[in-house]
């Protein structure tokens, strides 16, 4: 039996934040949780002293990437396989330093996250516990055409989306609006017909599968969602019609602000991207805002913008979201959102024993979650700082 002494512990339930709380985890479970006041470990337990830390549960990004990198994203795509493999390597170590122990990575070229999930899982490498959706199903010439599977008319949609379950994916992902990162591509306009979006949704809900769309607004959310498309990306340009649209069919939305800030304001990024995320930016915080009011279930991902979690927890904050509902968007939401939560998202007894420790209080100070002290996956120390 391991034991863990937290200073503060948040467990994301929705319960208050505790003091001197004392997890006890064998093997890869808590096994309890109880007060600490009066507990003292037995000689020689293997007890680690995180008294001066608050304690939450690993963060959970619903939207990333390992292969690309925030800037020009056509270009990075022109590198071999082997190249774009290293840089996922390298991406998936410091995104699991971050905090972050679940990721949904929604969409690589060629397949390379199906390949980076079965070294994780091996502890070939170090990484998040992946969720994965192979090679995005776009239309030819689309948002990301250097990235996906390129693809036209109902039928192909169909053989694309059967090819993406032949490798063995999680999630089917497919662009049915334009995007910001890539030339000449409107983020409002709807790529895909409507019967080749409606057969995207149906075959892969045929095969058991949910859907992932990249949405930022446009005429094919509504074609979407009542198609029964189960998490919508992005939403910059979400109306208020589309968000109670939303509600009423219990529709996600993963926020992605932070990519686009940061984009805006880098002189290394394409001008035609940056101009797009800064006309995107000054529609995010009421998206949000009215999100909130309509009760569009909300989870976060940080897309190209690595380890950020911290930015996209206080956007929500800054959109009205009370603090805790801001970091459950980021832990129990991305649970539930991911068909996990009895698994992780909250510490609880009986839960597998992916927690992180950092310096300060995220609930009222967010930048605290990028500072990360501790985070264990599976109740193995994967950092120690």
């Amino acid at each position: 039996m391991r034991y863990i002494r937290c200073g503060t512990l948040i467990d994301c339930t929705g319960r208050p934040a505790a003091q001197d709380q004392i997890l006890a985890i064998e093997g890869d479970t808590i096994a309890a949780i109880r007060v600490g006041a009066g507990w003292e470990p037995a000689a020689g337990a293997d007890l680690i002293d995180l008294s001066h830390l608050t304690v939450m549960p690993g963060l959970i990004d619903c939207h990333e990437h390992l292969c690309l990198d925030m800037g020009d994203e056509a270009a990075q795509c022109t590198e071999s396989d082997a190249w774009l493999t290293i840089m996922a390597t390298v991406n998936a170590r410091k995104i699991l330093e971050s905090g972050i122990t679940t990721m949904r990575d929604v969409g690589e070229k060629n397949f390379i996250d199906v390949q980076m999930k079965r070294a994780i899982d091996a502890g070939v490498i170090p990484g998040p516990r992946l969720l994965i959706s192979g090679q995005p199903i776009i239309r030819t010439g689309g948002h990301g055409h250097f990235l996906g599977r390129e693809t036209d008319g109902v039928a192909d949609m169909r053989k694309a989306v059967r090819e993406q379950l032949k490798q063995g994916v999680d999630w089917i992902k497919v662009m049915v609006s334009g995007g910001n990162s890539t030339l000449g591509s409107s983020p409002d306009g709807q790529e895909f017909s409507s019967e080749e979006i409606r057969a995207c949704i149906d075959e892969a809900h045929r095969a058991g599968r949910k859907v992932v769309a990249h949405l930022h607004g446009g005429p094919g959310l509504k074609v979407a969602v009542e198609a029964g498309v189960d998490t919508v990306e992005h939403g910059a340009y979400l109306t208020e019609a589309d968000l109670a649209l939303m509600a009423r069919h219990g529709t996600w939305l993963v926020s992605t602000v932070g990519v686009g800030r940061a984009v805006a304001d880098d002189p290394g990024a394409p001008a035609f991207y940056r101009e797009k995320a800064q006309r995107a930016l000054s529609r995010r915080t009421g998206m949000l805002e009215q999100a909130r009011r309509h009760g569009v279930k909300v989870a976060v991902g940080n897309d190209t913008h690595h380890c950020r979690t911290d930015v996209e927890v206080a956007m929500l904050i800054q959109a009205g979201f009370k603090p805790m509902a801001a970091l459950q968007a980021a832990t129990l939401r991305g649970a539930e959102l991911c068909d996990i939560a009895d698994r992780v998202g909250t510490l609880e007894a009986g839960k597998l024993a992916d927690l992180i420790a950092v310096d300060g209080d995220p609930l009222t100070d967010p930048p605290a979650l990028a500072r990360v002290r501790l985070v264990m996956k599976n109740g193995e120390v994967c950092v120690r700082q």
